[in-house]
């Protein structure tokens, strides 16, 4: 895979801190300064008290705050001192959680879904519902979050909260209802893609059924498309916009990018059977993203117009595949979260 890409070479200089923090500064990743992306903060967990050991994180809208899982089921909050000029292990208060289902940030504040003594929880409010609770998912408006829940018949459903202004509570306001796919084949759930998107995959007839949710329906935007070198089996979108549709097929021969508003499917690139780890699509979907491609410890890219591919260079070292990849909210920088750490990527300037 490496001899089919542009081999750009990065001076892959890795700092605790983030370079004076300057990623408020740093432009969006796009297909235009893809030879530009750089490591721009290493986090370690050696250097906290806590053990820290799982690289599962969530981050904040500009990355420069993450909640990350410590011993015992404790979250903690890791946050950049810009007066110390250092990355700082703070535990948030009521933030303990014996069983940790996922967690998020909304308009700056934390908030973790969890299970605690058979109750589920997001912080300290317990949550009446039908269901398991699987996933906690930002919305469309900025003061609205979703719990995917799963109901006794293994169905997905979306219930919708609402972060109050002024006390800071959060209101239960109604479950949205997730039409059924008429299709007699097996259909998979593509993971790995939340809220406001659900794809799903026919095996049999080569179909992706796209169910794009907004602010102003009651039920999805239904769509269908027929995909001729399919079927999709693993994927990416650019949310919140969800305008593209990254994914490759069973045998990895190619990498797509799907417009979801014309239908129109364009083949990047041809990945001959490598197997990207995690597969990301910029905000704007002109770049997509490999991190881990067929096991190499590295990151690679490409221009989704020109199939034009770069090898970013290695990633930090780590003792296994990174437990968790994702761009920030922002689209401004690429996390990677392993055993020994985190690590940020933005443009450089």
């Amino acid at each position: 895979m490496r001899r089919q890409c542009v081999l750009v070479c990065v001076a892959l200089m890795l700092w605790l801190g983030a370079a004076g923090m300057a990623q408020n500064a740093s432009a969006v990743i796009s297909a235009s300064n893809l030879e530009r992306m750089r490591p721009s903060a290493r986090i370690d967990f050696a250097d906290f008290e806590a053990k820290l050991e799982i690289g599962w994180f969530a981050a904040n809208d500009d990355a420069s705050e993450f909640l990350v899982l410590g011993p015992s089921g404790a979250v903690y909050a890791l946050a950049y001192a810009q007066d110390e000029r250092r990355w700082r292990l703070r535990q948030r208060p009521g933030a303990s959680a014996f069983s940790l289902i996922d967690g998020l940030y909304l308009q700056g504040h934390p908030f973790i879904l969890h299970q605690t003594g058979g109750a589920y929880f997001i912080n300290d409010a317990e949550l009446t519902l039908d269901g398991a609770p699987v996933a906690l998912l930002r919305g469309i408006a900025e003061d609205e979050l979703f719990v995917e829940a799963l109901d006794v018949a293994g169905q997905s459903q979306f219930l919708r909260y609402r972060l109050e202004s002024v006390s800071g509570a959060l209101k239960a306001l109604d479950a949205l209802a997730i039409p059924g796919i008429q299709n007699d084949g097996p259909v998979m759930r593509i993971g790995r893609i939340g809220y406001p998107a659900r794809f799903l995959s026919s095996l049999a007839d080569n179909i992706l059924y796209a169910q794009i949710f907004s602010e102003s329906v009651a039920e999805p935007l239904a769509m269908a498309y027929q995909l001729d070198n399919g079927p999709a089996v693993f994927g990416a979108v650019n949310p919140p916009a969800v305008s593209h549709f990254a994914w490759t097929d069973p045998q990895r021969r190619h990498l797509n990018r799907l417009d979801l508003a014309t239908g129109e499917n364009q083949i990047v690139a041809a990945l001959a059977g490598a197997y990207p780890q995690f597969l990301l699509l910029s905000k704007d979907a002109s770049a997509l993203l490999a991190v881990n491609l067929d096991f190499q410890p590295e990151i690679f890219a490409w221009h989704a117009q020109t199939g034009a591919c770069y090898d970013l260079g290695a990633y930090r070292d780590c003792g296994r595949i990174p437990d968790h990849v994702a761009l920030s909210r922002d689209g401004r920088a690429l996390i990677i979260g392993c055993d020994s750490g985190l690590e940020v990527w933005r443009v450089s300037d």
